[in-house]
């Protein structure tokens, strides 16, 4: 969909925005299923792609995420069978799956650097991982964890795709205990999101309609 097609509402930037072309991009990035099944992206961008969704805030900068991206031919074939048939995987040749951390398993670095960087003395470090390491042994504050962090990166990754004239198309409809077994994720990691992303096909139908400002605003209270 090229810019001409979408409605002012969404290209035009508010007065005080700082940076237009980051809302431009966030009111033009399109979800989408038309990918070219003759081009793929390289591993530079590829990598590009990732560090970009690596910047993404997460609690305490403990970075709970992981990525795992399949380009072959015959293994895309399997995650198009665990995402239940959604060809476009294959036709976009790359296929992401965010994945989280269940566990603070990241606390001892990121809190040695954060004494490091003079954020927190050597106590307040400690007792603040301490803490974080106790809040997320369990189950369900553990599982918010890896699911709420990761997710944040994959919105990084699918803007992030958009900036390069890319397509990138989030699910969360696949197989998600087939795909960590086919992907060998550990028993601590669990599947977030597939990412479908490649170059783009074309246009896409028009977007549907997105509910309003006024709907979706709660003031004070819901």
């Amino acid at each position: 969909m090229s810019l001409e097609q979408i409605s002012a509402d969404e290209t035009d930037v508010a007065h005080d925005e700082e940076f237009p072309e980051a809302i431009r991009a966030i009111r033009t990035r399109r979800s989408g299923h038309n990918f070219d099944p003759d081009a793929d992206i390289d591993d530079e961008t590829l990598e590009e792609l990732i560090r970009d969704a690596a910047l993404a805030p997460s609690s305490y900068n403990l970075q709970p995420w992981e990525f795992v991206a399949v380009q072959d031919d015959e293994r895309l074939e399997k995650v198009v069978e665990l995402a239940y048939g959604q060809e476009h995987i294959r036709e976009a040749g790359t296929a992401i799956l965010v994945v989280g951390h269940t566990e603070a398993e990241t606390a001892d670095r990121v809190f040695d650097e954060w004494e490091a960087a003079g954020r927190m003395d050597e106590a307040s470090a400690e007792q603040t991982k301490a803490q974080t390491v106790e809040m997320y042994e369990d189950d369900r504050t553990g599982r918010d964890y890896g699911i709420r962090n990761p997710s944040l990166a994959a919105q990084n990754l699918l803007l992030s795709a958009h900036a390069r004239g890319l397509k990138a198309t989030p699910m969360i409809g696949f197989d998600a205990e087939g795909m960590a077994e086919f992907l060998e994720l550990p028993e601590d990691k669990i599947p977030v999101m597939l990412v479908a992303v490649g170059p783009s096909g074309g246009e896409e139908p028009e977007r549907l309609p997105r509910r309003d400002v006024d709907e979706v605003l709660h003031r004070e209270r819901y």
